[in-house]
Order: structure tokens, then C-alpha cells, then sequence
């Protein structure tokens, strides 16, 4: 069986945003990467700058 998809956000100032447009706006995070990363590389990536991570059955939020 397959697992639900869970959708990735990120809390800052405004609400909340997908991880892949917080990847957008701040790309020079990812240049070691070759490749577009993924949700869970993103999510990698925002926990070693001081982002905490808790998930649902639905989401993932990515807060500080």
C-alpha cells in the first residue's frame, strides 16, 4: 500500500509557504546539491539552520 503524501510548509513571518518556494527564494543553501532537491533534502536543510520539524498525518511544518 502506498503512503499517503505528505505536504511540506514552512512557518516564517508571513504564514506559511511550501518548501520548495522557501528553496527558491534562498537557492545558495542547496549549491552542493547537483540536482533539484527534494522535500525531505529541503527539510534536511532548514533543520540545520534552526528550523524544528513536526509532522501530522497530512504535513510537515517546518518552524523556528
Amino acid at each position: 500500500m502506498r503512503r499517503p503524501y505528505k505536504k511540506h510548509i514552512v512557518l516564517i513571518n508571513i504564514g506559511y509557504i511550501p518548501v520548495k518556494d522557501w528553496y527558491r527564494q534562498i537557492p545558495n543553501f542547496f549549491a552542493h546539491l547537483k540536482n533539484i532537491p527534494t522535500s525531505e533534502q529541503i527539510g534536511t536543510v532548514l533543520q540545520r539552520h534552526g528550523y524544528t520539524r513536526s509532522e501530522t498525518v497530512t504535513e510537515v511544518i517546518y518552524r523556528r
